[in-house]
């Protein structure tokens, strides 16, 4: 059986879509022919290489050779070449009224949450995919020619797409298999996966351990990889080589009451496997000094000091997500000195008693220690801020203004993420007890549903959080900067190559080489 494996558009452009990528490198890891192709990277060089040249057009080529060409980029360099490469997007979209195309989203004409809706748009033709299917992919499926094509969804941005290229599959002849997380993750926390089903009965749960030819005895998916057949090439836009991989998955705290992930039971993937990993990278990518970019929900300890060893003979940058916990801080140095680039780290909230009501198991005292003891050791810092919790009070609120005014500069970037309610998780099973009344849909049945509409003491707290950010947070000068700092486009991938003055970057980083 001969697999490619795909990811339909649009995802951001800068690293491999993760789900599709590590599928193809399970899969190859076990000797299963797979082939890997980012349908969403070559749309994106589809479009740009279609825009018109000359006065009163986007000048894409000087964007694209600055984001490919530079280990490091300036906040307002890239905020100038992103903005350029998207009103190249939106110079292609007129072509096609009612569809909005962007770095980071793809919407088609009203129905972004109907699959059937999708589908009948779809249906009728002249998609901004259609010329695209028939002119770039075709030949190059036919010179692959796989048996069976996977079609790898992730994200909401790519339904539309995914639905087209089904389409389009099916026509060609080729045997069709739709997997992914968006499905994982309609099935588990949210509603809707049947309504996908409907249109794509193609459409499978679960991880690559399903497919015919796969037997991977109790050994899981994940722990046995392999770098897969890059069909197209590596011409991601980005100065270095951004590569997905996960040391564990799930989580191990794994007991917030809004958790949308809290069926995804902990597993952990041993240093035996990543290094068997990184022994299957090719030269001309190890030769570009690549980033690896771990996935892991909350990276455990254990897993992350057995890997820097290998990460520093291997001369390998990266950055991850971690929960801000006491066992960071002592070990802020040997991160950096291990290539750490970034941590990207929840504090969410300066209010302990706020976190404490949601059992987040994460203390504000703490997380500013570590977010200080990192920037101090020159590990750029994310950090992420909820905001829109159902019982948060103007003291809750002041109590992280205090927070972020200690942090000060120390934070480089900052997400101020507004409060969701999912479909199925513990706090939705107990809405009564926190105050949270559950609201019915204003969509139509037919929607998909990750989220549920909610009112607190007969309020949505999400207006409330839309408004503090800009009367409270953005007015501290140390948020503003970094406000300002932080790419509206390309997203995590290119926020550990962000040059940030006066900051000591991490001892391998290839800004020191």
């Amino acid at each position: 059986m001969k697999y490619l494996v795909t990811a339909p558009p649009v995802i951001t452009p800068s690293e491999p879509p993760s789900g599709a990528f590590l599928l193809a490198a399970g899969l190859s890891a076990r000797g299963i022919d797979a082939g890997f192709l980012d349908l969403s990277l070559e749309y994106f060089r589809y479009i740009f290489a279609l825009t018109p040249k000359g006065r009163g057009y986007p000048d894409v080529e000087p964007a694209l050779d600055y984001l490919q060409n530079k280990p490091l980029y300036s906040p307002q360099q890239h905020r100038t070449v992103s903005g350029v490469l998207n009103s190249s997007l939106k110079h292609f979209s007129r072509k096609f009224p009612g569809w909005r195309i962007s770095l980071m989203d793809l919407i088609p004409p009203e129905a972004v949450h109907r699959p059937a809706e999708i589908m009948k748009i779809c249906q009728k033709g002249n998609t901004p995919f259609s010329e695209f299917w028939e002119e770039h992919f075709l030949p190059m499926l036919r010179k692959y020619d796989p048996e069976t094509v996977l079609v790898s969804l992730s994200y909401l941005s790519q339904l539309a797409a995914g639905i087209d290229l089904t389409l389009f599959l099916r026509k060609a002849g080729y045997k069709v298999i739709i997997g992914g997380s968006l499905l994982n993750s309609l099935s588990n926390t949210g509603k809707g996966f049947e309504l996908v089903r409907s249109v794509l009965p193609e459409s499978c749960l679960g991880d690559g351990s399903i497919f015919p030819g796969f037997n991977s005895g109790s050994a899981p998916f994940l722990s046995c990889l392999s770098w897969p057949d890059i069909i197209g090439g590596w011409n991601y836009v980005s100065g270095r080589p951004v590569i997905p991989y996960a040391l564990s998955t799930g989580c191990y705290w794994n007991r917030c009451l809004f958790c949308p992930d809290s069926s995804t039971k902990l597993k952990v993937y041993g240093h035996d496997s990543f290094e068997k990993f990184i022994s299957t990278i090719p030269s001309s990518i190890m030769n570009r000094n690549p980033v690896i970019h771990f996935l892991d929900s909350a990276i455990p300890l254990k897993p992350l000091k057995d890997v820097l060893p290998l990460l520093r003979k291997h001369r390998l940058n990266w950055y991850t997500f971690a929960r801000p916990e006491s066992w960071i801080s002592p070990m802020a140095d040997r991160l950096s000195e291990s290539g750490c680039l970034m941590l990207q780290l929840g504090a969410e909230s300066g209010s302990i008693s706020l976190l404490n009501s949601f059992e987040k198991g994460i203390n504000p005292d703490t997380s500013l220690e570590v977010i200080k003891n990192c920037a101090r050791a020159g590990i750029r810092i994310y950090a992420y801020m909820l905001l829109g919790l159902p019982g948060e009070t103007d003291h809750d609120i002041k109590a992280s203004v205090r927070f972020l005014e200690e942090a000060d500069n120390s934070i480089d970037f900052i997400n101020f993420s507004i409060f969701n309610l999912p479909e199925n998780c513990e706090l939705t099973g107990r809405a009564s007890e926190f105050g949270i009344e559950l609201l019915d849909y204003d969509s139509p049945d037919d929607a998909l549903r990750l989220y549920r509409p909610f009112l607190f003491d007969g309020q949505n707290p999400r207006i409330k959080a839309r408004r503090i950010v800009s009367e409270y947070f953005s007015k501290i000068p140390s948020v503003a900067e970094a406000l300002r700092r932080t790419p509206r486009w390309f997203r995590t991938s290119h926020f550990p190559l962000i040059d940030i003055p006066d900051r000591n970057y991490g001892s391998i980083s290839d800004v020191n080489r």
